[in-house]
């Protein structure tokens, strides 16, 4: 089972536990966007609410570089594990997130990742567009 397809049918609000095991991993592929190294990229998508347009999961990724653009939506992020280095492309600032680190990724926003070994994070996206 795909886990974009995997959307909670119940009639009644539900209260969804992140590493239900019910919820398979996929792979992102994002090989467009890559960099180098690998950034074998996989996600648990636990929520994802085609009403509000919010998605709701797991992520993570393996070593590599990769950009990421924040196409129409914002993304709140919480990091369980790993570190990355973040850097924005618009103004080459550059951040360093770490695990217990919580942070916003606004519409628009332009970034490339370096992940030097792994990393892995929970996230809230919100779908922006009409």
């Amino acid at each position: 089972m795909n886990a974009e397809n995997f959307i909670h049918t119940q009639t009644q609000p539900s209260f969804i536990l992140f590493g239900a095991p019910e919820v398979p991993r996929t792979i992102k592929d994002d090989s467009a966007n890559l960099i180098s190294g690998k950034a074998e990229q996989g996600v648990w998508l636990y929520s994802n609410d085609t009403q509000s347009g919010s998605k709701f999961g797991i992520w993570e990724c393996n070593a590599g570089r990769f950009r990421a653009t924040m196409d129409g939506i914002t993304e709140f992020c919480h990091i369980l594990e790993g570190e990355a280095e973040v850097t924005n492309l618009a103004d080459r600032s550059t951040r360093i997130i770490r695990a217990g680190d919580s942070f916003v990724m606004e519409a628009g926003l332009r970034t490339e990742w370096y992940v030097p070994v792994y990393i892995k994070k929970c996230f809230a996206i919100s779908d922006i567009r009409p």
